[in-house]
Formats: structure tokens, sequence, C-alpha cells
């Protein structure tokens, strides 16, 4: 069992130099395996203050095991605002990527060349598996550069919370030149985004998606919005007097408690969370089965880039083309950035600098470059 030793308290009669050579007469006796109670006896008949022998006490965590452990158990009371999502992909960073190669080091005692060796092994792909997750899943687990960037950010932010709760006094990472993200934006020609919008209307006729899988990926399209904001989106966040949508600041990467994410609404966009019926639920696309929102987004939008032929394009791409359309129509980057929910102007800074437009104004031109309306709607 381990015992912890008190010398004594700080002030007369301890000095520092009393207390050290103290702490080094016990340590020489227990590498003699001496009992220290023996010297702690002698004390007690000298002249010297004694030191007392006290009960085991809470010990900090110390490996980065063990603090990822604690971190991912009490860290969201920390970061309220922080995303259940983000905090799942933490995890499997950690699980994939961290715990094999760090797991059992000793937080304090790592180095910044420590971190830069294990950056550049997850670069390498020595962290890559196949592994089966369920009954017929599989976790298809590779490296590079850009899965050691996430795993760096991850690490790092495990680091200062650490520091935060004052259990290590310095964080590596911050002297590791990190690697970037790779850059993938694939934005849509104005071409490509009218064939995936005729596109949802055919595959939804074709029974090949639901209106609620073809309705998320059109209300991407036309607000920018992460694909989370629209897949979760709940009744209370819908404002269609003022044509909008206003997301909470937990559902946001905006930062700051009382920040909410405003996201304008075209007429199109309006139309169709009009045709929708609340009641259902608290989410505007509910699962059938469970209390829950909708999953299975990125496997509609799978169908959708094989019917029109793009496999490079991501379902965030439609992100990235709503901001694409939006400067080239004339919006400025301040209200493009508003417009994505951007924090900062160097998100939005990939794209050039054109005129000032209003944001509802952006949400509009958008809309107009993307749809098509319908032979029954020219009618009316």
């Amino acid at each position: 069992m381990q015992r912890w030793v008190t010398i004594g308290e700080h002030g007369a009669p301890w000095t520092p130099e009393m207390a050290r050579d103290k702490a080094l007469e016990l340590i020489t006796a227990l590498n003699r395996g001496e009992d220290p109670s023996s010297i702690l006896g002698q004390a007690a008949n000298s002249d010297t203050p004694s030191p007392s022998i006290a009960e085991p006490k809470a010990l900090q965590p110390t490996t980065i095991s063990e603090l990822f452990d604690l971190y991912l158990r009490e860290g969201p009371q920390d970061k309220p605002l922080k995303r259940e999502s983000s905090w799942g992909v933490d995890r499997s960073c950690y699980l994939r990527h961290i715990q094999p190669l760090l797991g059992d080091r000793v937080a304090a005692h790592l180095r910044p060349s420590d971190l830069a060796a294990f950056q550049a092994k997850v670069a390498a792909g020595e962290t890559s598996a196949d592994i089966k997750t369920k009954k017929q899943g599989r976790a298809i687990v590779t490296g590079g550069p850009g899965v050691a960037a996430r795993a760096m950010r991850c690490l790092s932010a495990m680091l200062n919370w650490a520091i935060w709760r004052e259990i290590l006094r310095d964080n590596p990472a911050k002297h590791v030149q990190k690697y970037r993200d790779a850059e993938r934006d694939r934005p849509l020609t104005e071409d490509e985004a009218r064939r995936v919008w005729a596109a949802l209307d055919d595959a939804e006729a074709a029974w090949l998606l639901t209106r609620d899988m073809a309705d998320i990926i059109r209300l991407i399209m036309l607000t920018g919005a992460r694909r989370n904001e629209i897949v979760e989106l709940q009744w209370s966040e819908v404002d269609l007097g003022r044509s909008r949508l206003v997301l909470p600041p937990v559902r946001t990467k905006m930062g700051g408690l009382n920040r909410s994410r405003i996201i304008a609404l075209s007429d199109p966009a309006r139309l169709i969370i009009e045709k929708r019926t609340p009641g259902r639920g608290a989410w505007v696309f509910m699962s059938e089965r469970v209390d829950k929102p909708l999953v299975g987004v990125n496997r509609a939008w799978e169908k959708v880039r094989a019917i029109i032929g793009l496999p490079d394009v991501r379902l965030h791409d439609l992100r990235h083309s709503f901001a694409t359309f939006a400067v080239e129509a004339g919006a400025s980057l301040y209200v493009v950035g508003k417009s994505l929910g951007h924090r900062k102007s160097v998100s939005t800074e990939r794209y050039a600098h054109i005129g000032d437009l209003p944001q509802r104004g952006v949400a509009d031109l958008v809309a107009a470059r993307i749809v098509t309306p319908r032979a029954d709607q020219r009618d009316n």
C-alpha cells in the first residue's frame, strides 16, 4: 500500500533545507529496506520536528490514457458548448490513434519531440487498421496528414484542459509544427448543382429516396448549413414568421453562451419546411422508429452522386458550393461568413471578395441558381 509522509508545515520550525534533508533521510532508509517509522520514532526523541505518515491520497491521473478517461468523462461539464458529436470524434481519435501510440506514456514527461514523432507515425499509417465493430460492421482506420492533424488537435485540446484542471503545467503540443488538414473542397459548378437538384426530384419520384432525405439535401444546398444543423433541426428552432432558423449556441460552432446562429431561408427553403407537418415529435426530420432525428443521410447522398456521376463530391461540398455561388453573385466575405456561421473571416477567405449584399439576399440568389420550377408550378 502506498503511504504519504508529511514532512511538516512550511515555516518555523521547518525550513526548506531541513525538509529536504529529512526527505533525503527517509528515501535513503526506504532504499535500504528500512521501515521509515524507525526514523519517525528517532525524530520524536530529538529536537527535530517529526514527520507524520498520512493515509493514501487520491492520485492525479498520470498517463495519457488516464487523462483521456477523465477528459471524456468530465470534460463535457467543463465544455458545455462542445457538441456531443465532437466528443464522439475525440473518443474515436483517442481510441484509434492516441491510445495505441501514447496511452501508457506519463503525460508530464512528454516532450515536443515525442509528439512530433507521434504525428509522423499517424501520418505514415502506423495506426491504420480494419476493425470489426458489430455483427456486420467494420471500422476502416486510415492514416495520412489530415488524420494526423486531427489527432494532434484532439491531443492538444485534452492537454490544454489538463492545464486548466491544474493537472499539468505545460502543453508540449503547442511547440510542435503541425500538419495542415488536406484541402478537399470541391464546390459544384452551376450546371452540376442543377443536375443535383433535378436528380433529387427524380430519385424521390422513383422511390429511391424518401422525401425526408431529399428535403434534407435540398435544405443544405439552399442554406449552406452543416449536415447536423439540418438533420437535427427542431421545430423550436424554426421561425417561419421571419423566414429563418435560430440555432442555440450548443448546436453551433460560433462559441459564446449567447451567440445563436441565424440561418436565413429563401422562399424555396421556406416552402420545404412549410410543407412538413409539426406534431410527430421535436425534430423536423423525425425517425419513424424512435424518438430521434433521422439517420442515413450520407447513404442517401451516395445514391444521388452515383445517379449524376459525381463520386468526388462530398455532402459537405454542398455547403462550400453555397458560399461559392454567393460570392460569385456579389456577396461580401462578411455576409457569406455570417450565412455560413463562421466565427472568423479567415474561414471564409478562400472565396473572392465581390460586392456587398444582405444576408437574406444571399440565400435568394443561391436559390435562384439552383431551383428549376416544375411544370405544375410554372402554371400557377
